[in-house]
């Protein structure tokens, strides 16, 4: 079992000067309720099932596992909802690593970053480049970017 504890944050792309280390994803939905996702994600050329249970806003129960090609595949054209299109840049500061996912296709001209955790009460430097916490707004949640994305808002 892998509990996920994360913070979520807009971003000004102006401020931010990106690395050169990202990778593409392509993830879809296949199962959502009010409490638990589950997920296909494509990276670059590989293939995750995901599941996840929220507990909380920012603390939630991961289960990850690598799947064929094929499946992956089939399973992103079974989702009814739009495919989640971003380039996720990787920024290290202090112990952490923030996550920049700079977001394409329906939710295009979004920039998340997110940064995980060991505790939810864990003091962290927030950067310049950041302009203000998104943890607590459900509709900035990727499954909810699939159904309800960014630029019909």
């Amino acid at each position: 079992m892998y509990l996920e504890i994360e913070r979520r944050f807009l971003v000004d792309k102006k401020k931010l000067v990106f690395p050169n280390s990202k990778k593409t994803i392509q993830q879809a939905y296949l199962m959502v309720d009010e409490h638990q996702v589950l997920r296909v994600r494509k990276i670059e050329d590989d293939f995750f099932l995901t599941y996840k249970y929220k507990k909380t806003n920012i603390n939630r129960l991961e289960f990850e596992y690598p799947i064929s090609n094929d499946d992956g595949d089939k399973l992103l054209s079974l989702s009814k909802n739009f495919i989640i299109e971003k380039d996720r840049y990787y920024y290290p500061a202090d112990n952490h690593t923030w996550e920049i996912d700079v977001f394409y296709g329906k939710n295009n001209g979004l920039i998340i970053a997110e940064i995980e955790l060991e505790d939810e009460n864990e003091d962290i430097k927030i950067p310049d480049w950041i302009t203000r916490e998104i943890s607590n707004e459900d509709k900035y949640l990727n499954f909810n970017l699939s159904i309800n994305p960014y630029m019909l808002w």
